[in-house]
């Protein structure tokens, strides 16, 4: 959407303290640990951007809260599974040999929007170490819930989403809907921890080195299926709605949330994989 776009649907200009009073208004409280999904354009026409979203956030949870959101870069990743689009298979080793390794200080984000790529960047912010599917956190608890992310199960035990629920933390759609909420990845582990297995790789830095890693991650499901997951928590009083900016935001509680995909998701579940 460009600018110009943006002004024409915005009745008046959106800024870091209008944010940070819909944040209030919506049940976000100083101190919480929160992880956040945001879409910029969503919001209408935002005085600073990004940056004033982020500073809407941290003032309104204040010095002792614990802001979180997803960086994750899935170019890192390999290119035999890439579809969006896929390249040649002639390609496939030289992408190997030469894709730059992920350093979580400088590695960008990728599809996360442009709040959450300004947000990784932030001064005093600590990133996960998942070359594709890693989080970004500032606050008191930042470096807790992002100390440990296997490799193998980025979104399962021993990732920041289990920490993140072991916290009892909240979740915070910014003019997103629940497709993006990536913590329901946490509940389709905890549905189905025998998914099929999918091939992965990332370059890595080993001792100093550059290594194209190999690893095996359990198939995710397509974030769609989140969808009415999400609807019927809100319509069962699983979580708040309210204006935010020009946007709509939706603030639920991590656990609750899981309780209710965990449910709905009962009569699916065979113990191995999710029905098509």
């Amino acid at each position: 959407m460009t600018e110009a776009r943006q002004i024409s649907r915005t009745r008046h200009p959106v800024t870091s303290a209008s944010l940070a009073a819909d944040l209030r208004a919506l049940g976000l409280r100083a101190g919480e640990l929160v992880i956040a999904h945001s879409s910029l354009s969503a919001l209408g026409w935002v005085n600073g951007g990004a940056v004033a979203v982020i500073e809407a956030l941290l003032d309104t949870l204040g010095p002792q809260g614990t802001l979180v959101m997803p960086s994750q870069s899935p170019h890192l990743s390999d290119p035999a599974n890439w579809s969006a689009p896929p390249v040649p298979e002639t390609w496939w080793d030289t992408i190997r040999a030469t894709m730059p390794a992920y350093d979580p200080r400088s590695t960008p984000t990728s599809g996360m929007g442009r709040v959450a790529e300004a947000f990784r960047g932030w001064p005093g912010a600590i990133r996960s170490a998942h070359p594709a599917n890693s989080f970004v956190a500032l606050g008191p608890l930042a470096a807790a819930v992002m100390r440990e992310h296997r490799l193998e199960d980025p979104f399962g035990p021993g990732s920041p989403l289990a920490e993140l629920h072991r916290r009892d933390a909240r979740i915070l759609l910014i003019g997103v809907g629940f497709d993006a909420c990536t913590a329901l990845h946490f509940a389709e582990h905890r549905a189905w921890a025998r998914r099929p297995l999918v091939r992965e790789g990332a370059p890595l830095m080993v001792d100093g080195r550059r290594q194209w890693v190999r690893f095996e991650i359990a198939e995710p499901l397509d974030s769609e299926r989140f969808v009415p997951v999400g609807a019927s928590a809100l319509a069962a009083g699983i979580g708040a709605q309210g204006p935010l900016g020009e946007g709509r935001g939706v603030l639920v509680a991590m656990r609750p949330l899981i309780d209710h995909a965990l449910r709905c998701w009962s009569e699916e579940r065979d113990g191995d994989a999710p029905s098509a």
